[in-house]
C-alpha cells in the first residue's frame, strides 16, 4: 500500500486544487454525549456520538489582486461551496483520483487571513466549517 506524502495531499474548492498551499489539515470530529446511568458499572462513562462535524484549512500564497478579491466575495457570500481533498500526481493540476481517499461536501468560508510581511508575498489562511455530511 503506497502513503501519502504531504506534498501530494491537495485541498479543493470547487473541484480545483487550491494553488501555492503550504501547509493544510484536515479535521474530522465526533461530538459525543454521556449515556451513563445508575446501572453503568466501573469507574468509566459511557458516551454516544451525537453529532458530526468537519472543518479544512489551508495556508498558501496569493500574489494576484484578483484572488483576493475572490476570497473576500466568497466570504461576504456567505453561502456553501464545494470543498474537499485528494491525492495528487505530485503536480496541482493532476490530480490522481484515488476514489478511497477522496472526500468532498459544502463548507462556509468563516474565517481567513492575509498576511502582508514586508517584501514577501502575501499569505492567506482559509478556514471552512463543513455544512453536512462528508462523501
Amino acid at each position: 500500500m503506497s502513503k501519502i506524502k504531504g506534498q501530494n495531499f491537495r485541498l479543493l474548492q470547487a473541484g480545483a486544487a487550491i494553488p501555492e498551499a503550504t501547509n493544510c489539515s484536515i479535521t474530522i470530529q465526533g461530538n459525543t454525549e454521556s449515556t451513563s446511568t445508575k446501572d453503568t458499572e466501573g469507574l468509566y462513562s459511557q458516551d454516544t456520538v451525537v453529532s458530526t462535524q468537519w472543518s479544512a484549512q489551508v495556508d498558501t500564497y496569493q500574489s494576484e489582486t484578483s484572488a483576493l478579491k475572490s476570497i473576500i466575495t466568497l466570504f461576504n457570500a456567505a453561502a456553501p461551496v464545494a470543498v474537499g481533498w485528494d491525492q495528487t500526481a505530485g503536480s496541482m493540476n493532476r490530480v490522481a483520483q484515488n476514489a478511497n481517499f477522496k472526500r468532498s461536501g459544502q463548507a462556509l468560508l468563516n474565517d481567513f487571513t492575509m498576511t502582508f510581511n514586508d517584501r514577501e508575498t502575501v499569505a492567506v489562511s482559509l478556514q471552512w466549517q463543513g455544512t453536512g455530511n462528508l462523501s
